[in-house]
């Protein structure tokens, strides 16, 4: 009688396991949502294939952003085929739809893989290459904005696929004296540089000593150059046939780089000085884990350029460090005329503005900054940076 009682519960045991096996969510990856990018190879049991999707890039480039379910309580094991795709610190995550977002850590990954151990209240999760930021989080950041006297959205032009091109206007309380236009996202996955314009254009609203530029200066600030790739996730860099930051020559072939030279034209009336185009770089390694001014090709142009990084150094309070002495010289390292074969870039562009005194590009990392991790806060804080050295080069132009 002991015997077929053990026997029974150790059946019943074995049934209920198989019941719970049975009914275990099936993953589901998918990247049908803004700025989503990837392939799905094959799952096999804990185990998950897949590759960032390329579609229009020539060659290889490293942006990748997907959506996870069905991973209560289970360790998941992600491969990548191409290297890299990390940062030195992981891909970055969000738990549960809860809109934060960490990095996995710098011990988190291999070359081309990593996994991830979820607890039982864990529904779902999103990984990518790095912090993520597309339409939803500018509208939470206007959201936040308390001077919407002085900051007016408006639309720019519409994308090919339909989709309106935020243009964000800041008036001064003066008839403006200056005029400085900044964008963003001319290579769709650099989205860290978002963060960095949120914190710009904050200062320019609320620091104190910042009054000079809201009495005086007027700014143009385009968000998503390339707006359909952050929306749908595509690469930016190297699109073929030309990129965004490839196409302010004379015969733009996309729709948001013909309307910023026309509404530049008008608005400009000779008083633009500062024309300034945020990215970020390659995804790691030596001389992309440092936030640095690109030069142009022009010597008093570059001159400039560097005046202006030593502004940067001078003003950096933040816990991410600049270094004037970073500056990348045309010439040098990546910049050079190999580089640019496709077209004009937006600084290249900018110098041909009538007027204009400075014409230049910021770099600023996916993740790592001298060896500190990069987050939205920190961020947001070298955006103040920026704003503080464009006051001073203004303040410091001699005019008649």
């Amino acid at each position: 009688m002991k015997f077929t009682k053990r026997l029974l519960s150790l059946l019943l045991a074995a049934f209920w396991g198989t019941v719970g096996v049975a009914q275990q969510s099936p993953l589901k990856i998918t990247a049908d949502y803004p700025g989503g990018n990837i392939i799905v190879e094959k799952i096999v049991g804990d185990t998950v294939w897949l590759q960032q999707d390329l579609r229009d890039t020539k060659g290889y480039w490293f942006y990748w952003n997907f959506k996870i379910s069905g991973v209560s309580g289970r360790t998941i094991y992600f491969r990548f085929r191409d290297k890299p795709v990390f940062t030195l610190f992981g891909p970055a995550y969000s738990l549960n739809n809860d809109f934060s977002w960490s990095w996995l850590g710098e011990m988190s990954h291999t070359d081309t893989s990593f996994s991830f151990t979820f607890s039982k209240k864990d529904t779902l999760a999103l990984f990518s290459m790095g912090i993520p930021y597309t339409q939803k989080n500018l509208t939470q950041f206007l959201s936040s904005v308390q001077d919407r006297q002085r900051l007016r959205l408006d639309t720019l032009c519409f994308s090919e696929r339909g989709r309106a091109v935020e243009r964000m206007m800041i008036k001064p309380d003066h008839k403006a004296k200056y005029r400085v236009l900044i964008s963003a996202r001319n290579h769709a996955c650099e989205a860290m540089a978002n963060y960095e314009m949120e914190g710009l254009i904050d200062a320019i609203l609320n620091e104190v000593n910042l009054q000079y530029l809201r009495d005086y200066v007027e700014f143009m600030v385009v968000p998503f150059m390339d707006k359909d790739g952050v929306e749908d996730g595509d690469q930016g860099k190297n699109r073929q046939p030309r990129d965004h930051n490839r196409d302010y020559g004379e015969h733009s072939i996309y729709s948001s780089i013909r309307a910023l030279k026309s509404a530049v034209n008008k608005w400009s009336e000779g008083k633009i000085r500062i024309t300034l185009d945020l990215h970020c770089p390659y995804i790691r390694g030596d001389g992309n884990e440092i936030i640095y001014v690109v030069g142009e090709k022009d010597p008093e142009m570059s001159k400039k350029q560097v005046f202006f990084s030593d502004l940067l150094e001078k003003n950096n309070r933040g816990e991410l460090k600049f270094y004037s002495r970073d500056f990348v010289a045309y010439g040098t390292s990546w910049n050079t005329d190999k580089n640019y074969t496709q077209g004009m870039s937006f600084s290249e562009w900018g110098t041909s503005v009538p007027g204009n005194s400075l014409s230049t590009t910021i770099e600023f990392p996916y993740a790592m900054v001298s060896g500190v991790m990069v987050t939205k806060d920190n961020a947001r804080a070298f955006g103040k940076t920026v704003a503080y050295a464009i006051m001073d080069y203004l303040k410091g132009l001699k005019e008649k």
